[in-house]
């Protein structure tokens, strides 16, 4: 895949909702010769606009069958979490480099499983953190590993967004647990926030095999759904660091999310969406690499990938406490309101920054709303409590 070589050739699975994006990317960089579109997957009809930018490559309902056929040098899976398995054990087999859209897959065996074709296969896997890709994170990465900030004490997460009923309604899979008896795991933690989650946790070097001692989990739900979508999580790291994200869709004023750094010698704050940091020296916007532009480089000269597999394992130890704790405890109709096709939990926006700021659950905290029990589950733990 050296690039005094033919263009790598490269099939989309999934050109819907975000795989769209990406199918635009890959006509914009079909168009500069950067790869070659060669095929697109996907369980329904392209549209006009969609047909426009395949161009003349390949289309199938059938993604196993495409792949199979095609062979190309790299597949991007944008799809629902549960078919992220079976779709990258497919592009492994046929020897194919991924680019695998988050959460990589929603239970730790199946991860377990991936890491290790990937690895007997001998290609390169990188999971769609997008914001791994920020100069504004290699920096503060840079910056505590240099000790800048002093023994690293704690760090928070905070997510309070806003999302209408439409967001769970836009598809099957759209806030469940599980969808036809396979786990789906579409909460607040896993999927709109799941960036920052993954992030803070790396961020204190916890990102591989064994990095998370403890994770405890305390949900909740406003809408009428499955899963969360107003959530806690504590994660002890195997350095003893207190990784803690607190996050809502119910909030009353939609703000970025924000990870907080505290260290013996100083602080730092991450926004990770924008780019933005702000330490001690001031505040900095930083440019952005694109994950698949890494990929594409890691194979043809070895750079290191941005959010390669491996690294993710701490992030799927959060996600497979939640799969393995008890659902989402309903909130109370008299705590919420609401506002057009919203629901907030009033207050909500104020408990989040708490919880962070103090390295709580929700329910360690004085809030009427938050009567669930706590969830801890540790790897290997058969002995999980409530």
């Amino acid at each position: 895949m050296g690039r005094d070589r033919t263009p790598p050739s490269v099939v989309l699975v999934g050109a819907h909702g975000h795989g769209r994006g990406h199918l635009e990317q890959l006509a914009a960089r079909t168009a500069t010769g950067r790869v070659r579109l060669a095929g697109v997957a996907d369980v329904r009809p392209l549209d006009d606009q969609q047909r426009s930018l395949a161009g003349d490559c390949r289309f199938d309902t059938d993604a196993g069958r495409l792949i199979t056929e095609v062979r190309p040098d790299v597949v991007v899976i944008s799809t629902p979490m549960h078919t992220h398995s079976q779709l990258a054990l497919t592009a492994f087999a046929a020897g194919a480099h991924v680019l695998l859209e988050k959460p990589p897959t929603p239970t730790m065996a199946e991860f377990d499983t991936l890491a290790a074709a990937q690895k007997a296969a001998g290609v390169a896997c990188q999971v769609g953190f997008q914001a791994f890709g920020s100069g504004a994170y290699a920096e503060l990465a840079n910056l505590i590993a240099a000790g800048a900030l002093g023994e690293v004490r704690r760090i928070g997460m905070i997510g309070a967004w806003t999302r209408t009923e439409s967001y769970y309604t836009r598809a099957a899979w759209a806030g469940r647990r599980t969808l036809d008896g396979v786990p789906v795991m579409d909460g607040a933690l896993t999927n709109p926030f799941a960036h920052g989650v993954a992030m803070a946790l790396r961020l204190d070097g916890s990102s591989g095999a064994d990095s998370v001692d403890a994770v405890e989990v305390d949900t909740y739900r406003a809408h009428p759904i499955e899963a969360d979508d107003t959530a806690s999580a504590r994660m002890t790291t195997a350095s003893g660091t207190p990784v803690t994200a607190a996050v809502t869709v119910c909030a009353e004023t939609s703000r970025e999310p924000v990870i907080e750094v505290v260290g013996s010698a100083g602080r730092a704050e991450l926004w990770y969406t924008e780019d933005r940091l702000r330490t001690a020296d001031g505040e900095r916007r930083f440019d952005r690499a694109d994950l698949l532009d890494n990929l594409l480089d890691h194979v043809a000269d070895g750079v290191p990938l941005f959010a390669p597999l491996a690294e993710t394992r701490s992030f799927m130890q959060m996600v497979e406490a939640i799969r393995l704790g008890p659902a989402a405890t309903p909130i109370d109709a008299r705590f919420q309101r609401l506002d057009g096709h919203r629901v907030i939990v009033p207050g909500v926006d104020d408990v989040v920054r708490q919880a962070a700021d103090n390295g709580a659950l929700f329910c360690e905290l004085p809030v009427a709303w938050a009567t669930g029990k706590p969830f801890r589950w540790s790897e290997g733990d058969d002995n999980a409590v409530g």
